[in-house]
């Protein structure tokens, strides 16, 4: 038969798991909120950078064409570089953030089970054997010690 305490020990269970739940959701969205303004102003830079590429003139210097694209794709190389470089800081930071949350929790577990296997301890249960000895009749433990 299930108790009172039964069911606050059910609902608190019920209402960690739940904080956990919001804590691994916050960190999922807030990683995402960062990757899409990463993202759009990866987009926005690419759109200007598209924009202001110096188009070919016909008849102009060959040469200084080649060195100014040149100096266009290495802007270009070196913005793609910053995008991939901040992607990581947000996978890295998110990814450890997630590690510190699921050892916390762990920790919590460990901690709720050592209490449980604690209280189970305190309980007096008879053990089996002991069970088995204390149902046994006097005169038949006395001939199975002999």
């Amino acid at each position: 038969m299930t108790t009172q305490p039964a069911f606050q020990k059910l609902a608190e269970t019920a209402h960690t798991n739940t904080e956990h739940f919001q804590a691994w959701a916050q960190i999922a969205l807030d990683a995402s909120e960062k990757l899409l303004a990463i993202n759009f102003g990866a987009a926005r830079s690419l759109c200007e950078s598209l924009s202001a590429a110096p188009a070919p003139l016909v008849g102009a210097d060959a040469q200084e064409t080649v060195a100014k694209q040149a100096a266009a794709h290495s802007r270009n190389l070196e913005q793609v570089g910053d995008y991939l470089r901040r992607v990581n800081e947000v996978c890295a930071s998110a990814q450890g953030e997630l590690v510190e949350l699921g050892s916390r929790q762990f920790e919590q577990l460990q901690e709720s089970m050592n209490a449980l296997l604690q209280q189970a301890r305190t309980l007096d249960l008879v053990s089996p054997l002991g069970a088995v000895a204390a149902q046994e009749s006097p005169s038949r433990s006395v001939r199975k010690a002999a």
